[in-house]
């Protein structure tokens, strides 16, 4: 797990990401500080004991000329940070086959292809169980709203199933059940769906008869082995950080598959736009919000006061 940078580099990493996408103002008052902890070490100059923020308990301060400091850039994150405790919180109390077995039944109530959460999840939730609900099913939801807006691309062969190539998948993908994969098969009547799954990170293992997992980087020369797809994703798959990724791209664009991305933030999907019409990949789908986003942050490991949403933005290309 990567380790928090000193303060100034974190600073110097949130002005950068300010001057691409500015941050909201804080909505509410600052809270107060907890008394010290010896546990608790200061963000800004790293001195224990320190006292935590009772607004979010993720931060702490060694007193308020720091917790001042650091108040333009924690006071519009405080709320999110407090919600992502909340839902670690949760999720420690409710084991995950629970939770599956509830966003199953919820889900069923919903006859066709949702147009976001409220449709699929109702609203008799609380927030803590909405947003852990909505990150268990992000992934499978983001491919079935994919699979509508780009209706004319995807080949319907009711024949054989529709094969899913899910591209640098990691653990995050393997953890989705097959049930939920296969909830494309109820929103999508007469439809079958076969998924492979591929990614470094990851051991060869079947799932199910139409869940299978690939060790390794993805390649166009697999397609023997694995099959033509009918679709390509990419989950918050970092192209503008990776450079493997470049002949992965290269072998996409214009071989007649529709690949799409999710990215974490507008303008990582601004970017990845302009890297991939620049090596001549034609748009299908700009880049745009993802009304099934996961409403559950994930809190940077490198940067105390930031945090993103799994595929909070989509966009479709060949």
């Amino acid at each position: 797990m990567p380790r928090l940078l000193d303060y100034p580099s974190q600073c110097a990493e949130l002005e950068k990401m300010a001057r691409l996408e500015p941050r909201p103002p804080a909505t509410a008052e600052p809270a107060g500080l907890a008394p010290a902890s010896p546990t608790a070490t200061c963000l800004v100059c790293g001195i224990s004991p320190a006292r935590v923020c009772l607004g979010c308990d993720g931060v702490a301060y060694c007193g308020d000329d720091h917790r001042r400091l650091d108040l333009r850039w924690h006071a519009p994150v405080c709320p999110a940070l407090r919600a992502i405790a909340d839902d670690l919180a949760h999720l420690r109390e409710r084991p995950r086959e629970r939770l599956e077995a509830a966003l199953l039944a919820r889900a069923r109530r919903s006859p066709a292809v949702p147009a976001g959460w409220d449709d699929w999840l109702g609203p008799d939730l609380s927030p803590a169980e909405r947003r852990c609900l909505s990150d268990l099913a992000t992934r499978p939801l983001t491919l079935a709203h994919l699979l509508t807006l780009l209706s004319d691309h995807v080949l319907k062969d009711t024949s054989r199933p529709t094969a899913i190539h899910v591209i640098a998948a990691a653990q995050r993908e393997r953890d989705v059940s097959p049930g939920l994969w296969l909830e494309l098969e109820r929103l999508f009547p007469g439809r079958r769906f076969a998924f492979t799954l591929i990614g470094p990170e990851l051991a060869a293992d079947d799932l199910g008869p139409a869940v299978r997992v690939v060790p390794g980087l993805y390649r166009r020369a697999q397609w023997s082995e694995l099959g033509r797809p009918d679709l390509v994703i990419g989950y918050d798959c970092g192209l503008l950080l990776y450079p493997s990724w470049k002949p992965t791209m290269h072998d996409l664009r214009g071989s007649g598959v529709p690949f799409a991305i999710t990215s974490y933030r507008g303008w990582e999907a601004a970017g990845e736009a302009r890297v991939l019409r620049a090596i001549g990949a034609e748009p299908l789908l700009p880049p745009c919000p993802n009304p099934f986003a996961s409403l559950s942050a994930r809190r940077s490991t490198t940067v105390a006061n930031d945090f993103a949403r799994d595929n909070a933005f989509v966009s479709a290309w060949r």
